[in-house]
């Protein structure tokens, strides 16, 4: 009987010592990943594969774009470059930031692989919606131009102005939960990614899409 009793407070221990950890090993930092594919009207198709996770104050991850659509070139001078491929266009980035609001994440990082050179550098931007197994997750991206740097507006009459430094939260007083927008940053060369908005202004465009989006908090 002391026997049973005895290996029953073993096993007791035993699983008051594995539960913690695998308590803790359940609740990692949050994540935006998945493969999602767009199919076009001629049959072409969008293929968007991404994963990112929050890491102290940044991100870290990657994301893959692969358009069988033709894309164009842009020459430095804002036209299209004539020796253009057809198709084929795909591009590799490096996501370093990521925000999450239930379940939709925006995340972005700047494009350092392409088949068309004049993509590397620019920012990209991703942003998705996971509706769990209703088939219906969505997504949309964008890509910007970093900015080039410049001088910071001041005061011609006051050479100790800082206003071009100040920076405000709008939000609407009569809603508690209003997210509030920041307000824009004037000083040129700062900002580090695309315009960032609040998750719930983002709208998706319509199209016949399959894949897996998973956004964990």
């Amino acid at each position: 009987m002391k026997t049973i009793a005895y290996a029953l407070i073993f096993a007791l221990g035993l699983i008051s010592f594995v539960t913690p950890w695998s308590s803790s090993a359940r609740v990692s930092a949050p994540t935006a990943s998945g493969a999602y594919t767009i199919v076009l009207e001629d049959g072409l198709t969008k293929q968007v594969e991404f994963n990112a996770r929050l890491e102290g104050q940044g991100a870290t991850g990657e994301m893959t774009f692969r358009d069988e659509a033709r894309v164009s070139e842009q020459d430095p001078e804002g036209g299209e470059r004539p020796e253009d491929p057809p198709s084929g266009f795909y591009l590799t980035a490096q996501l370093d930031t990521l925000t999450i609001d239930r379940n939709r994440a925006v995340m972005s990082g700047t494009v350092r692989e392409s088949s068309h050179s004049s993509y590397v550098g620019k920012w990209v931007q991703l942003v998705v919606e996971d509706n769990g197994e209703s088939n219906e997750d969505k997504l949309t991206w964008s890509f910007c131009q970093p900015e080039p740097g410049g001088w910071t507006p001041v005061d011609a009459e006051e050479p100790r102005d800082e206003g071009a430094f100040a920076h405000w939260w709008a939000t609407d007083a009569e809603v508690r939960d209003d997210q509030g927008i920041a307000s824009a940053n004037i000083i040129p060369g700062s900002r580090r990614a695309c315009p960032s908005f609040p998750l719930s202004t983002y709208e998706f465009p319509e199209g016949r899409g399959e894949g897996q989006i998973q956004v964990l908090q």
